[in-house]
């Protein structure tokens, strides 16, 4: 009986989960997939770089939303171990996925916007894979140097992911307290 009560709270956790982080996912990946319409338009646009800030902007504000208002009440309602590191890694994957995008379009509008030390003539999966790299080195703050933004608008991508990272971790340790081990 006791399993089945477990099972049924680890299926209602992740249910709940889904449900908050189904519409920020959502929200994220339009404005990162939208990218994917324009750049490619009007390359030319002085604009755009920063239209891609702003709009990163506003997915730092959803993803912030998510992680203090709507997922501070789920920890509140499951104490345990697994769960905490699920929502932890979602957000890290949301964060690093959405961002390596701003970097590749800001990329691809203008490769002067990043000193990077390899040659990225290559497909768009590689230059994808590679800021994947820089955003999850970014996240965590290792910042190797291989790659370095050079515009405004990159150094403005980068401190909103390096305060996004910051946050996520600020809320992990304030709710380090709430988590239980099951022995």
């Amino acid at each position: 009986m006791e399993n089945i009560t477990k099972i049924s709270n680890n299926t209602g956790f992740y249910e709940q989960l889904f449900k908050k982080v189904l519409f920020t996912t959502s929200v994220v990946t339009i404005v990162s997939l939208s990218y994917l319409f324009w750049i490619y338009e009007n390359s030319d646009s002085s604009f755009l770089p920063f239209l891609i800030v702003g709009l990163a902007l506003i997915k730092t504000v959803f993803i912030v939303r998510l992680t203090f208002i709507q997922l501070s009440k789920i920890i509140g309602e499951s104490h345990q171990l697994t769960h905490v590191l699920t929502l932890f890694g979602v957000l890290i994957v949301l964060i690093v996925l959405s961002f390596s995008a701003d970097y590749l379009a800001l990329y691809v509008l203008n490769s002067e916007s990043f000193k990077i030390a390899t040659v990225l003539n290559g497909s768009s999966f590689l230059q994808f894979f590679e800021f994947i790299y820089f955003s999850l080195i970014t996240f965590s703050s290792v910042g190797f140097g291989d790659i370095v933004p050079l515009t405004i608008s990159g150094k403005l991508l980068v401190m909103m992911e390096v305060f996004l990272s910051f946050l996520v971790l600020v809320f992990g340790i304030a709710n380090i307290n709430r988590i239980h081990v099951n022995k």
